[in-house]
């Protein structure tokens, strides 16, 4: 075969294969989820770690510009959302040596953010007020475990969706496990490289809600009391310019 037409047939063979994988197995759309509506009683409030990035374009892409700790207001449907901290608001006195990876509820009513002093050469922990992002209190050596946020007050703990989900068959799941059992709360056929990346309950311990690869932040009911909704922002509580956006990355929990 003459090599200057091998690009050109090694490209039909890769357009027949597609076309013929595509025909047989057919393109598998991204789940559905409604919207919240006025008769949907939620309370509290959801905390999650976010990213500022820029929207460039051209490789290197994105630049984090920023990154922040959020709060959205679910009471009475205000869906109101807040900034609490930003590591720009930290840089002045901490330099860069501090990183919201790592950042956990702190009994259930403040933010335990760690970070590395270098004058003690020590790790600390500051603890930070959810309302109003005050700075309450240093801590040295914050070793506090992870709380268990997998395990809601009845004693009933998420499982990683990871587990349950197939992406090879393209199906993604949310499943729960009682002392007895493992309840399905959702299940859908989903494109393989769609899933949910980060799993929370409520303080109440009947819903969950979770982040998609999509940037979505999602309720669901683990009754199946409603379908699962998209919460749609009302309102930020923070200037963003023309060319930055946020990304969700990951829930710390959903507090009363």
């Amino acid at each position: 075969m003459n090599k200057v037409n091998l690009p050109l047939f090694l490209s039909l063979i890769i357009f027949l294969a597609t076309t013929i994988i595509v025909g047989v197995f057919g393109v598998v759309p991204l789940p559905e989820y409604g919207n919240l509506t006025s008769n949907m009683e939620f309370d509290g409030k959801i905390i999650y770690r976010v990213e500022i990035e820029s929207q460039n374009l051209i490789p290197p892409a994105p630049d984090i510009m920023d990154e922040c700790i959020f709060s959205l207001d679910l009471t009475d449907n205000l869906l109101k959302e807040e900034k609490i901290i930003c590591t720009s608001d930290l840089e002045y006195d901490l330099g860069y040596n501090i990183n919201f990876f790592d950042a956990q509820l702190y009994e259930e009513r403040d933010i335990l953010i760690r970070y590395w002093d270098e004058s003690t050469n020590t790790e600390m922990g500051l603890v930070v007020e959810l309302n109003s992002g005050e700075i309450l209190d240093k801590i040295k050596n914050p070793n506090f475990p992870q709380e268990s946020d997998k395990m809601n007050v009845y004693g009933e703990k998420l499982i990683d969706p990871w587990e349950t989900s197939d992406y090879d068959s393209r199906v993604i799941s949310i499943y729960y496990q009682t002392r007895y059992e493992s309840i399905e709360v959702y299940r859908s056929k989903a494109p393989t490289n769609y899933r949910f990346e980060s799993l929370k309950w409520s303080h109440d311990g009947d819903n969950i809600v979770g982040i998609d690869s999509e940037n979505n932040l999602l309720l669901f009911s683990k009754d199946k009391e409603f379908d699962p909704v998209i919460v749609q922002f009302e309102e930020l509580n923070l200037e963003l310019q023309d060319f930055e956006e946020k990304r969700i990355l990951n829930l710390l929990g959903w507090t009363n």
